[in-house]
Parts: structure tokens; C-alpha cells; sequence
């Protein structure tokens, strides 16, 4: 990676920042009003108590003049206050994110690894069930929409078989970090990872399948063929090597993808997460709550997409990042 190269990535990542900076703070005030007003609206609040909450937030001051005391405190690594749970925002924040993380690296992994082997299966049995069914999955999943098929995976394990927990994260009353509250967190963790993990595993499974059917085709799969290397060699040390930069790439932009789906997924399993989070605080006009998820979530998928650029130079020594 040359200089000049980072340099222009760093420039295009202050300015894509700076963006949703700007309209992460300006958006929610110009659509929903002065926050002020939904702290204030307590009828036995006298005018002098109503003034001193508005002076406690900052929201005394002009808008443009609370946007540079934002701007001035976030260079500190302060995110504010959040006005509903009266505690900074990023210990609101952090106490929710290792739940978010629980279902999306779950998903994510169980969404790579199972569609890169069903990818890979389909691709050496092109033609045959392993290869139809997985293009069958590929065009229902398309037209079923997420909430749709977590509220199937409700109605049949959660109440019919009542296999599954189907609300929640654990049982009450479980001690922190002991093997109870584990197994209770994985058992209820199931329905929605699986929601979110089986579209991920149908559409990486249909993407490594098409490279790999493209792949095997050329060639140097036949010479490889004609040299005597087992088939398990040729379909995972030459063709899979060779089919995993639309993976890598597909991967990076669809990480954006998994945190809004964590929006949906948590609030119909009422999983205590990020996504929740960020729905709680838009309907309280929580709006440095909102600030401070938006910022983490945008900063994720900034790094995540410059990472991508990078894993994909060191695959493919065709691209130069200049």
C-alpha cells in the first residue's frame, strides 16, 4: 500500500465522518423538533426547573453552538449524556454492545464457513440436488423478508413444539458468567442467529458456487486434474484459492448489512442489544443515544470497508492500491 494511497483513503474517511457527523446530529432536530421539549413536558414542572434541565443537556445554547460543544466533547471521547437513562452514553453503549456482538460474529461465522463449504459442495456437484436445492433456497430467500421468517421460527419452536425460548436473552435470576446463565444465553441466542446466519449462508454459499463452477472450467484445473491431484486438491487448494476474492469483497460490504439487520432481529426476539437500543432511543428522542450508536455503527463499517481493500490486495497481487 503506497503513501499516497492511504493518504486518500484517510481523507475520504474524515470527509464520509464528517458527513454523518453533520447529518446524525442536524437530522433528528430539523425532523422531530427541539429535544428539549420531550425532557420538559412533566405539566408540575415549574419554567425555573424546565430552564435548568435545558441548561444541564447544553440545549440553552443555539443549535449550531450545541453542534461545536458536540463536536468539542466528542474530540474528548465524550458522547454526552443520554437523556432517558441519565448515564453517559458510552457506558450505555458499551453495556449493550457485547450482546450485539454475541448474535452478529455467531451469525457472521456460521454464515461463512457453512457457505463456503454448501458453496463449495454445490459447485462439485453442479447439477445435481445439492446444487438445484441450494439455487431453489436462493430464489425463496430472496422473496422472504427476515422479520417474516424469524416470526415462522417463533411460531413453530417457540410456541408449537415450545422447543426454544422465543423471547429474551436469558432465564432471571441466573448469576453472571456462571454455566447457567450460558447455556440459558445460547439457548436463547438459537432462533435468532439462525435468522440472521441461514440467508447469509444461502447467498455466500450461491457466490462461492458460481466462482467455483467459473473457476473449475479453466485451464489450470484441468492441467491439475491431468497431474493427478486429488479432487479434494483441486477443489480447495486451486479453485476455492482462486474463488475467494468476490467472497472477500461480498463479506466487507454485507457487514453493514448484518448490524441493521441486528436492528430488526433484536427487536422481534427482544434481544437487549444495539439494534434495540437504537430503536428505544429514536422513540424517546433519546438523541445522544442515537448519536452515539449511529457514530459506532458508522465507524464499523468505514473500517470494515478499507480492511476489505486491503485483504483483497494481499489476495489478488493484480490490484495495486495506489
Amino acid at each position: 500500500m503506497s503513501l499516497a494511497y492511504f493518504i486518500k483513503r484517510l481523507a475520504q474517511i474524515i470527509l464520509i465522518m464528517a458527513i454523518v457527523l453533520t447529518l446524525n446530529f442536524f437530522l433528528p432536530r430539523v425532523v422531530s423538533g427541539d429535544p428539549a421539549r420531550h425532557l420538559v413536558e412533566d405539566p408540575r414542572l415549574t419554567p425555573e426547573m424546565k430552564q435548568e434541565i435545558r441548561a444541564q443537556y447544553g440545549l440553552d445554547k443555539p443549535l449550531f453552538g450545541q453542534f461545536l460543544t458536540y463536536l468539542a466533547e466528542l474530540s474528548k471521547g465524550n458522547l454526552g449524556i443520554s437523556f432517558s437513562y441519565r448515564r453517559p452514553v458510552i457506558e450505555v453503549i458499551a453495556s449493550k454492545i457485547p450482546w450485539t456482538l454475541v448474535l452478529t460474529v455467531s451469525a457472521k461465522l456460521i454464515s461463512i464457513i457453512g457457505g463456503i463449504l454448501y458453496g463449495c459442495y454445490a459447485a462439485w456437484k453442479r447439477g445435481r440436488f445439492a446444487d438445484s436445492a441450494l439455487l431453489s433456497a436462493a430464489i425463496v430467500m430472496t422473496a422472504v423478508p427476515s422479520f417474516w421468517f424469524a416470526m415462522i421460527l417463533i411460531l413453530i419452536f417457540g410456541f408449537t413444539l415450545r422447543w426454544l425460548p422465543p423471547f429474551g436473552m436469558m432465564e432471571r435470576g441466573l448469576a453472571m458468567m456462571s454455566p447457567e446463565m450460558i447455556a440459558s444465553v445460547a439457548k436463547h441466542a438459537v432462533m435468532p442467529v439462525f435468522t440472521m446466519a441461514f440467508p447469509g449462508v444461502i447467498s455466500y454459499a450461491v457466490l462461492v458456487r458460481n466462482s467455483m463452477v467459473r473457476i473449475i472450467g479453466q485451464d489450470f484445473i484441468r492441467t491439475a486434474k491431468a497431474k493427478g491431484a486429488s479432487p479434494a486438491s483441486v477443489l480447495y487448494r486451486h479453485a476455492f484459492k482462486n474463488a475467494t476474492l468476490p467472497l472477500v469483497t461480498s463479506i466487507g460490504m454485507n457487514l453493514a448489512g448484518v448490524i441493521g439487520g441486528a436492528v430488526v432481529i433484536e427487536t422481534i426476539f427482544s434481544w437487549d442489544g444495539m439494534g434495540l437500543l437504537m430503536i428505544e432511543a429514536s422513540r424517546s428522542f433519546d438523541y445522544p443515544l442515537m448519536q452515539g450508536v449511529m457514530l459506532i455503527l458508522s465507524t464499523v463499517t468505514v473500517t470494515a470497508n478499507f480492511l476489505t481493500d486491503l485483504v483483497y490486495a494481499k489476495l489478488d497481487p493484480r490490484v495495486k492500491l495506489e
